[in-house]
């Protein structure tokens, strides 16, 4: 089941009654985000394909009391981001949201997982991070309302 028009759906409701509620784009995402992008463009951060900064920059505004919603691929974000989402964001406990999109890392013929990897193998470790991979729309939403570092993947 794909949950990506729902995630958008779900988060812009949220993000109109919760302005500290920051969602961060690697750049991907056409098609779903333009809505909120829109609607709420104070709120919305493109910052291209950077996803190690731009966990970072999620970890500095959940520390300045925002919650931010980091949206990117999955290899990208579990892959590339590793580090950052285990320093910046697991061991200080922080409530930013890695919202992955792609099966197991699967993006197409240029962005697959080698040797069957996948994110809950790099991340099922590191503390304080849940994992999260809601199979509907009810799911979805209650997990995005959980509190705390979180690895959803739609």
């Amino acid at each position: 089941m794909d949950l990506r028009k729902d995630f958008f759906d779900i988060l812009l409701e949220m993000a109109k009654k919760d302005k500290d509620i920051i969602l961060l784009i690697g750049d991907l995402g056409y098609s779903f985000y333009e809505r909120f992008q829109k609607e709420l463009p104070d709120q919305f951060i493109n910052a291209g394909c950077a996803e190690q900064n731009m966990i970072g920059v999620a970890a500095g505004l959940a520390l300045g009391g925002k919650k931010p919603l980091v949206y990117s691929g999955s290899i990208f974000l579990a892959s590339r981001g590793h580090e950052f989402i285990r320093d910046d964001v697991a061991y200080n406990n922080l409530n930013v949201k890695l919202i992955a999109t792609g099966a197991s890392g699967f993006l197409g013929w240029s962005h697959n997982w080698q040797n069957g990897e996948n994110e809950f193998d790099l991340l099922k470790n590191l503390p304080n991070l849940y994992l999260y991979f809601p199979e509907s729309k009810e799911e979805l939403s209650r997990v995005l309302k959980n509190d705390g570092a979180s690895f959803i993947r739609l």
